[in-house]
């Protein structure tokens, strides 16, 4: 038995268009197909199925099985382990239960991982560099949103170097980094000049 399936999602193409890829496909390989089923979730299909008859279930593309690649290997080890075998017609796929679907799939989550190990490095990195130009990442709890790390410490800042105190140990006592003080002194030029507790413009 033959089931078309279309996606009900608005992120996919209209309905219409799917159902005419799915003939089309059936045609290119010699069968009709037997019956159209449309669902949000692909994986509420089956209580409309007798599963021992239902043994080839045809999708427009790729995205008709998720909209991440998480979900859509999640929606096919789920189709195929209720004794499903299915095509996306779009990108020309095949999924049962041979060794080569199962390579393909284990491919797929090895690719997801190394994305999201990317991502995060990636992601870490822009972090670290936003800390270390002084911006201050994050909200503490019943605070407002600051933009710098030295938000509210400007007074304390200027009346550290004036009295005399060096950069490094100004940064240490008020609890930020010496890159994030000099990031600070950039955007005040004025305390900038101070040297040994006095301005020397």
């Amino acid at each position: 038995m033959i089931i078309g399936y279309l996606d009900n999602n608005q992120r996919n193409i209209a309905k219409e268009a799917q159902q005419e890829i799915v003939n089309q496909c059936a045609y290119m390989n010699h069968c009709s197909v037997d019956m159209f089923l449309n669902k949000e979730d692909i994986k509420n299909i089956l209580g409309d199925l007798n599963s021992k008859s239902a043994t080839t279930l045809i999708v427009a593309n790729i995205t008709s099985l998720g909209n991440k690649l998480t979900k859509v290997v999640e929606n096919i080890e789920f189709l195929i382990s209720h004794g499903l075998s299915l095509i996306s017609a779009k990108e020309n796929l095949r999924f049962d239960s041979s060794a080569e679907t199962a390579q393909l799939l284990n491919g797929i989550k090895l690719s997801i991982d190394i994305r999201n190990s990317m991502v995060s490095t990636i992601t870490k990195k822009a972090l670290d560099d936003k800390r270390a130009k002084g911006y201050k990442l994050g909200r503490d709890f019943g605070h407002k949103n600051k933009k710098y790390i030295w938000d509210g410490k400007e007074e304390d800042i200027k009346n550290k170097l004036l009295s005399g105190m060096t950069r490094q140990q100004t940064a240490d006592e008020v609890g930020i980094s010496v890159v994030s003080l000099y990031n600070y002194l950039k955007l005040n030029p004025e305390l900038k000049e101070i040297k040994n507790g006095r301005a020397t413009i």
